[in-house]
């Protein structure tokens, strides 16, 4: 009886490390597109002195509108992320970034502010989480790009093939932090390609997107997305699609 005791308490222990990993999943794919935005400024400002190569436009003072969908296509549910204007000080630069959650019928389900630090020298990304409805309780989400030398192209070509992004996250404290959350993102099989139906500055980018947790190094749950990118050489990113590999649900983030 005692040995089924402790089987069972390990059984149960293991599922609730589980269920705090798939909750960091979700919070992760939830700020995933905004991640990627902001993960990418500091290899920007390191490498600003390579004029033929260019990884991210500036988004500060942008808003960008987040859809959800069903693999029918029904909306489930949208987003509206506000970004602010970028803060200097002492080769510190800070990004504040609002989120507003609605459901389908336009109601306002929860709102989230997120600042993030960027420290260039570090190559590394802070994200300081806060919902507006309790303000005190904030997480802290440390981005570190595992690759200094990855860029969006200034003039790309179709067929153009560019070199996978890869970098970490992890969550130290606060509203996620009792996870000992890490996980590595992985862009890969990143290709320009053709389409006629857009205009003379703009550009698309297909690639895939691979998040996985891992617990003591071992890669315990991951998600797949097939993303589909539109690039403008002035306004930067201003379309973007998220499929899941799983399900075929898709997010689409467009520039508003």
């Amino acid at each position: 009886m005692v040995g089924a005791g402790m089987k069972f308490t390990k059984s149960n222990r293991t599922k609730t490390i589980l269920n705090k990993h798939l909750f960091l999943m979700r919070i992760i794919t939830y700020f995933l597109s905004i991640i990627l935005l902001a993960v990418l400024l500091p290899v920007h400002l390191l490498q600003a002195q390579q004029s033929e190569e260019m990884l991210l436009f500036e988004i500060d003072g942008n808003r960008y509108k987040k859809c959800n969908y069903s693999k029918e296509g029904e909306l489930e549910s949208y987003q509206k992320l506000i970004v602010g204007s970028i803060q200097e000080n002492t080769n510190t630069y800070r990004l504040p970034v609002e989120l507003y959650s609605y459901n389908a019928n336009g109601e306002l389900q929860d709102s989230t502010k997120t600042l993030y630090t960027c420290r260039p020298d570090e190559q590394q990304v802070l994200l300081n989480v806060f919902s507006f409805t309790d303000y005190g309780k904030g997480s802290e989400i440390k981005v570190n790009l595992l690759d200094s030398k990855t860029f969006y192209p200034i003039s790309p070509e179709p067929g153009w093939e560019m070199k996978p992004i890869e970098f970490a996250l992890n969550i130290d404290k606060g509203l996620v932090g009792f996870l000992g959350g890490k996980s590595k993102i992985t862009i890969y099989e990143r290709r320009v390609v053709s389409n006629d139906t857009l205009q003379t500055e703009q550009y698309q980018i297909n690639s895939g997107v691979d998040i996985g947790v891992y617990v003591m190094g071992i890669k315990v749950k991951g998600f797949g997305y097939r993303v589909i990118e539109i690039i403008d050489k002035d306004r930067g990113i201003i379309w973007q699609k998220f499929t899941s590999e799983d399900d075929d649900s898709y997010f689409v983030i467009r520039l508003i």
